[in-house]
């Protein structure tokens, strides 16, 4: 089939490849003038399949109400001080009670791991190099804290995800430059997880598939999108406006046309989550991560990528701010000095990232068949976008395809929020 592919992030990029491998001629499009310019431009760059990402999901504390403010305190810019962060707060809190987050939880990790997998299939088949290294250190401040971690340990436990709790003499011999007064009372080692450099990855799939046969256009917006009697995509670009046919579309962007979302049979409940990254070249060596140390109080991830050390924080609901968050900005820097004193040369490179993730409220992406004939979709993967790529791009061409999926799909088709 001929398909076009609307979104050139790593998830639209992944898509793209998968297609093309089972034989389709891809086309993708994206309105920015590369590849990966928004949410897959500067993350974390953890593949975590443990699922211990912060804000990946919000609170699961008792009744909705105990939710929307046990989620509201956690959130690094206040949500009170405007209706709409209040109804975006409301509107991702409102599904996750403690028995729905366990199947979510559980369904999210399935994914996580089927996309590791297929995320080193890719890489080994591919012949793919990019910075990358092992495992997941998350730091607990108190015993209090660590005994509340009992039904997550039990949950990877039953997903099998190796996961060791270690004293921080321990934690030391995993990270040996972790700062001796860093303040931890025990760590969760997740030998499963890892950090590989997500942009460079796309940049790189992208390459290869172009050498596949897929054609990218930039600076490409889709304006308009029918679906009948064959898919038939009006597009902006600098030459004017041309239209283009296909057999069928994949959306890998939430920047879908308007009047194909005031017709959709679906009504997605999508959140706008914000945060923050601060990426900062290595002073020395000896002195930064070897890999994610991931502090579960401050809500952020320290990692290592390279010659760069990145920590990642924030989460902010509704309408992105025009202005990054003093606050946050800081508590990157002092956290990075208190871990990792002496390790980041700020001046030979520093760099601020203040992105957008588009996040499904009930904490899973949407895969599949969209309900209207020809479109089908890969979006919403929120905080996991780089952790669910690979996997949720298998998983959407083979359905394509009309194979039996790798895994259950019902949790995560669209079709669970038709109207």
């Amino acid at each position: 089939m001929k398909i076009a592919v609307v979104g050139a992030g790593v998830v639209g990029i992944a898509t793209a490849y998968e297609l093309a491998a089972d034989g389709h001629t891809v086309t993708v499009f994206d309105k920015s003038a590369a590849a990966c310019e928004e949410a897959s431009f500067a993350n974390s760059g953890l593949v975590a399949p443990s699922m211990q990402l912060p804000f990946a999901f919000p609170s699961e504390k008792g009744n909705a109400t105990m939710r929307f403010l046990d989620t509201g305190r956690r959130l690094t810019r206040s949500p009170w001080s405007a209706l709409q962060e209040i109804k975006s707060l409301w509107r991702w809190t409102h599904p996750h009670g403690p028995d729905t987050h366990a199947k979510q939880y559980a369904s999210a990790q399935q994914l996580g791991r089927y996309s590791a997998e297929r995320l080193q299939y890719v890489i080994e088949r591919s012949q793919i190099e990019i910075e990358r290294s092992e495992g997941q250190l998350v730091l607990v401040r108190t015993e209090q804290a660590l005994q509340r971690l009992q039904p997550t340990l039990d949950a990877l436990k039953t997903q099998d995800i190796a996961c060791k709790v270690l004293s921080p003499e321990e934690a030391r011999k995993q990270e040996p430059s972790l700062h001796s007064e860093a303040p931890f009372h025990a760590a969760l080692w997740l030998p499963g997880d890892k950090v590989a450099n997500c942009r460079q990855f796309a940049l790189e799939l992208k390459t290869v598939t172009q050498k596949m046969g897929v054609n990218y256009q930039f600076g490409a917006d889709v304006q308009d999108l029918n679906l009948q009697p064959r898919p038939t995509l009006t597009v902006a670009n600098s030459q004017g406006t041309e239209v283009v046919t296909a057999d069928h579309v994949v959306l890998c962007t939430n920047r879908a046309p308007r009047h194909l979302l005031l017709k959709h049979p679906l009504n997605i409940p999508m959140v706008e989550l914000h945060g923050y990254v601060l990426s900062v070249a290595v002073r020395e060596p000896l002195n930064a991560p070897r890999s994610a140390v991931h502090d579960l109080h401050g809500n952020l991830v320290i990692n290592r990528l390279g010659n760069r050390i990145r920590v990642s924080a924030g989460a902010e609901l509704g309408p992105k701010p025009e202005t990054k968050n003093a606050k946050v900005v800081n508590a990157m820097y002092r956290a990075l000095e208190l871990y990792f004193p002496g390790a980041a040369n700020y001046p030979a490179g520093t760099q601020v990232w203040h992105g957008t993730r588009h996040t499904i409220a009930d904490g899973l992406p949407a895969i599949g068949p969209s309900g209207l004939p020809h479109l089908s979709l890969n979006i919403g993967h929120g905080a996991c976008g780089w952790t669910w790529a690979c996997g949720s791009a298998r998983l959407l061409a083979d359905q394509i395809a009309g194979r039996l999926a790798a895994m259950t799909m019902d949790p995560m088709l669209p079709t669970r929020f038709l109207r």
